[in-house]
């Protein structure tokens, strides 16, 4: 990794407060090649909910998962009458609900809800034959309603239950037309992002490269798009918006590194994944070959992956997923574990359901949090299609010159219309 990258990195996260963590490091900011894993390791052993806010158990008495078709809600209701209510993943949550009825259920009923750090640590480690993607969109679903009850009780949001306000604005960067950006032609997709961005005034814009497979087969829905959205982009926006690029997979080593030169000569932000996701020591050849900073980890489901990736730094920015990662517990230990290394964190989020409601709660309290944050308008349609009727409780939800206000309100801070919620019915397995 070139030595202004790292500078650059370094001195974003010194600002954020890194170095109280990180051993060895000198006034000018440098740091070891690797940050070594007993360093990490100490940082995953300490706890994040904040139990003390609870002088009395909350036991979980009942755990429900609510179906309508395609879409799925769970709620959750404590002994004493406490709730808690959250919507699933908007398109994986259908092919995976077996596990919540079979799996989550009898593991969180009759538990003490103060516990949750090693009820989540025990169901998603012990799984062994479950674990992946599928499994953690569950788990996250289910532990977003229980920290929407916990809130609740404590008439705090959810982000205050797991650290120390940090952010109280977020400012985005817009990361949807996903399809759009891949298969139209970059004059016309990059007129919709144009849109959506003076609509939000966002300062940031996330695009696609490649043919998006996962599977590093160099292809392009034409011939030379990529090349020709990359350098197209900088010429509408300008030299002030910032602009990153998703390679989800497309490329091999050799043309991942080309793609990232032409990326470095119109200066974007980052360039992520632009390998298969697993593909950890291709990676590092291509972080190591090029001075972009490099993002990824959306795919991740395992804490030791994360401790891997970040002790050897193959990204220089992490990226769990907040559903795909098993919820915002797991979250915030990848994000101390990336503040203890000097890294940064934006995590990534899923258009529909509520993904930016989750998104703002968890970067409030996000150390070593990344100046830009993944926001894909506010969609709020099911998995059905279906617009879900939904209020902050407090501020507006609105993007004001592109930075957005965290709800205040406790739990989630949002309220779902309860005549939305009886069109789904209890699914019992």
């Amino acid at each position: 990794m070139k030595t202004n990258r790292r500078h650059f990195l370094m001195s974003a996260a010194i600002a954020s407060g890194a170095s109280t963590l990180i051993s060895g490091r000198s006034a000018q900011g440098a740091r070891p090649a690797n940050t070594d894993y007993a360093t990490l390791d100490r940082v995953l052993q300490q706890p994040v909910l904040k139990r003390e806010l609870f002088r009395f158990p909350v036991m979980i008495e009942s755990v429900e998962v609510l179906r309508d078709r395609d879409n799925f809600i769970c709620r959750v209701r404590s002994k004493d009458g406490a709730e808690g209510l959250s919507i699933g993943h908007p398109f994986i949550a259908r092919h995976s609900y077996p596990i919540f009825v079979n799996r989550l259920v009898p593991a969180f009923v009759g538990k003490d809800a103060r516990d949750l750090d090693q009820l989540i640590y025990r169901v998603s480690e012990t799984n062994v034959k479950s674990q992946g993607v599928p499994f953690c969109v569950q788990l996250a679903m289910l532990e977003f309603a229980i920290l929407d009850m916990l809130g609740n009780i404590a008439n705090k949001p959810a982000g205050l239950l797991i650290g120390d306000m940090l952010n109280q604005e977020v400012s985005i960067y817009l990361g949807h037309h996903y399809t759009n950006l891949r298969k139209l032609e970059p004059e016309k997709s990059l007129a919709l992002m144009k849109r959506d961005a003076l609509e939000t005034k966002a300062k940031a814009i996330k695009l696609r490269a490649g043919l998006g497979d996962n599977l590093a087969s160099d292809r392009d829905n034409a011939p030379g798009r990529t090349e020709k959205l990359i350098r197209l982009a900088r010429e509408v926006f300008g030299d002030d918006m910032v602009l990153m690029i998703d390679g989800n997979g497309s490329y091999s080593v050799k043309e991942a590194i080309r793609i990232g030169k032409i990326l470095e000569e119109h200066n974007y932000h980052f360039y992520e994944e632009p390998l298969p996701w697993d593909w950890y020591e291709e990676q590092k050849q291509v972080e190591a070959a090029l001075d972009i900073p490099m993002a990824g980890g959306e795919e991740e489901f395992g804490m030791h992956a994360f401790r891997y990736l970040i002790s050897n730094e193959v990204f220089q920015i992490v990226q769990p997923d907040l559903f795909y990662f098993g919820g915002m517990i797991r979250t915030m230990k990848v994000a101390r574990m990336a503040k203890a290394a000097g890294l940064s964190i934006t995590p990534h989020i899923s258009g529909g359901g509520l993904g930016y409601v989750y998104m703002l709660q968890m970067v409030s309290v996000c150390p070593a949090a990344a100046k830009y944050h993944e926001f894909k308008m506010f969609q709020t349609k099911d998995a059905n299609g279906t617009m879900i009727p939904v209020e902050s409780k407090a501020e507006k939800f609105e993007s004001i010159d592109g930075v957005i206000k965290v709800p205040s309100g406790s739990g989630l801070g949002v309220r779902v219309d309860p005549d939305y919620i009886k069109t789904h019915t209890r699914f019992t397995g």
